[in-house]
């Protein structure tokens, strides 16, 4: 993983297990990779791994079995998405605003933008 700075590395961690949620890689109630095997993925501490599970259980995406593992809750996907629209409107939203107003971009060119697509994206 590339890791952002002034961002806590569990929140890395748990934003690239909703990613896997969002993408619908892993889906709801699916069994998760051990701590070990997400540590290793992820490059960090399994104490780190075991901070972001626990952010994402109190966010009620998951639930641990106790010996088996940790698992996606019945509406993983459904929270996952609450919880990601809820920090995008808390934290990038406002940041876009104040480039837009700083820049002097009309938000009707945000929105043709939008309509339009990234180069790169497929409609």
């Amino acid at each position: 993983m590339d890791f952002k700075p002034n961002y806590p590395i569990y929140l890395q961690v748990a934003d690239f297990i909703c990613e896997k949620v969002l993408t619908r890689t892993w889906l709801d109630s699916d069994k998760l990779p051990s701590v070990k095997e997400l540590a290793v993925t992820t490059s960090v501490n399994p104490n780190t791994v075991i901070k972001a599970l626990g952010y994402l259980q109190d966010n009620d995406i998951l639930t641990t079995q106790r010996g088996i593992g940790y698992f996606l809750t019945d509406a993983a996907y459904q929270q996952t998405l609450a919880l990601k629209r809820r920090q995008f409107i808390e934290e990038d939203v406002p940041a876009l605003f104040a480039n837009m107003k700083l820049l002097e971009v009309p938000l009707e060119q945000l929105i043709s933008l939008h309509e339009k697509g990234l180069p790169d994206e497929k409609k």
